[in-house]
């Protein structure tokens, strides 16, 4: 599984993550923030693991990634083959 980052600031222009806009990641890991009573309407959705740009293992949300479309999964396994 494969994500696409959107967006490197999760609160403001200033808090930039170690991610590239538009450079795809593969994932290592889906999981998902527990339910909690003192949250009960946050959504947090899921919780993509993967390597970022300075070789760390981080969970980022989908306000920062998104999964691959399969039309863009395949592009990307012909970009792997050289076709």
């Amino acid at each position: 599984m494969k994500v696409i980052c959107l967006n490197t600031s999760r609160y403001n222009k200033y808090d930039n993550l170690p991610l590239t806009v538009g450079k795809v990641y593969d994932v290592i890991e889906v999981g998902r923030i527990p339910f909690s009573p003192s949250r009960y309407d946050d959504y947090s959705g899921p919780r993509y693991k993967l390597v970022n740009d300075l070789g760390e293992v981080s969970s980022y949300g989908d306000d920062c990634v998104r999964l691959l479309t399969r039309s863009e999964e395949r592009e990307e396994r012909l970009k792997e083959l050289g076709i």
